[in-house]
């Protein structure tokens, strides 16, 4: 059973208790603290490994726990870290708060690691907080509690290839010719519950192409009808979407009405999986109506269209090499994105939007009302009696003022000051 979503509750260690511990030994005397810090506890790691398939461990063990870090002890000993808890998960791996929804974590690389839950830290000894004041000392801390946490772990599977069809359309079957997976196959539809990942090998090139094969999508899939829409994420991370449409119309279906509704699904299911190039593999061409359906879907659809027989294995091989060109081969030759979908009522406004604005140009002419205002304006004015000119007198000039001239200024001459008289020293000496 492939498991490819679960929900985990995880705790890391938490941390070990400072010791108080004294030194006596014989002979001697001053021994002093030697209580020992406690050790850390265990963080919660997560580990990508592309030898794990599925999620299917933690559906059945969702209840994880790191090891506590041990207490400190005498002779400054400290106590021994606790274990981390390693959580090995598959490439493409999710890891979402619970509730809340936020990522946390994403691991898509073989060997990349995560700390999920950081372990609590060790309490410290007595040892730390002796002075010269506080010669014995009695004091330690706790360690601290670690973390914990509820989370949902999702996976989006890493493939080269996407499969989408209808159900019976021959997903399964193309998956069995091509890699060594095997899934189920039967006449009825929905055989296919969960994901098949299956590799294509080239052993002339040296390479491989992992393909995933998803259940089967009916219409209505995004609205939860069916079980193709709760694996659609598998195929978002796929550089290339490969169309399987049943050619031959065999469940009483038109083939390109089958290339329509698959289109609508996923335009509805995520914006990212209509904008992935794709490939239309017809089906069935074994069935003696395919070829003239092939016909008319090729001018009804513009994508690269490849006829082959799953039961026949007609034009197996060279759908092979069309894979590896549109996978591996040069950037120019891969196939390119569909143009970007429009509704038909958008389109319709946008045309006339369109011819509105290549029209008006044409209905800027002249407006009649100013054409026929010009000439009852002329008859106006010549109705209208010419007034006589009015002569203009000549202002008279006024006379200007002559300009007083400004008299000289007059020089004072400076008085000099007086001289100051110094006054006679006086004499000590008595007159007689």
């Amino acid at each position: 059973m492939f498991i490819d979503e679960a929900k985990v509750v995880l705790k890391s260690g938490d941390g070990g208790h400072g010791c108080v511990s004294f030194r006596r030994e014989k002979f001697i005397p001053k021994g002093g603290p030697d209580g020992g810090n406690g050790g850390k506890g265990g963080d919660v790691i997560l580990v990508c490994d592309r030898n794990e398939g599925d999620l299917q461990a933690y559906r059945w063990q969702p209840h994880r726990r790191a090891r506590n870090g041990a207490p400190g002890m005498g002779r400054q000993c400290a106590g021994p870290d606790g274990a981390d808890l390693i959580l090995p998960v598959p490439p493409g791996t999710q890891v979402l708060e619970e509730g809340t929804h936020r990522l946390v974590a994403e691991l898509t690389e073989h060997g990349e690691r995560v700390v999920l839950l950081a372990g609590g830290k060790g309490g410290l000894g007595n040892m730390n907080f002796k002075s010269s004041v506080n010669q014995a000392p009695r004091r330690t801390t706790p360690g601290y509690p670690g973390e914990e946490g509820t989370f949902r772990i999702v996976l989006k599977t890493i493939a080269d290839i996407g499969l989408v069809g209808y159900p019976n359309a021959g997903k399964s079957t193309l998956t069995n010719l091509l890699t060594a997976a095997r899934p189920k196959m039967a006449p009825y539809p929905f055989t296919t519950l969960h994901v098949n990942v299956g590799v294509i090998d080239y052993p002339d090139r040296f390479d491989r192409i992992v393909m995933a094969d998803i259940p089967g999508l009916i219409e209505g899939a995004h609205e939860n009808r069916g079980l193709g829409h709760q694996f659609l994420r598998h195929v978002e991370r796929c550089s290339l979407l490969i169309f399987i449409v049943d050619m031959a119309g065999s469940e009483n279906r038109e083939p390109w009405d089958d290339h329509r509704v698959l289109e609508r699904e996923l335009r509805l299911y995520s914006p990212v999986l209509a904008a992935k190039p794709r490939l239309i593999v017809a089906n069935k061409m074994d069935l003696p109506e395919a070829a003239a359906k092939l016909k008319k879907f090729r001018q009804r659809v513009s994508d690269q269209v490849i006829p082959i027989s799953c039961y026949s294995q007609e034009g197996i091989q060279d759908f092979r090499d069309k894979l590896w060109a549109a996978v591996k081969g040069p950037v120019d030759q891969r196939p390119k994105a569909p143009a970007p979908y429009v509704e038909p009522a958008a389109a319709k406004r946008l045309a006339k939007v369109h011819s509105a604005k290549v029209v008006a140009p044409k209905a800027k002419a002249k407006p009649v009302a100013k054409k026929a205002a010009k000439p009852a304006a002329k008859k106006a004015k010549k109705a209208a009696p010419k007034a006589k000119p009015v002569a203009k007198k000549p202002l008279a000039k006024k006379a200007a003022k002559p300009v007083a001239k400004r008299r000289p200024a007059k020089v004072v001459a400076k008085k000099k000051a007086a001289p100051v008289r110094k006054a006679a020293p006086k004499s000590k000496a008595k007159k007689k």
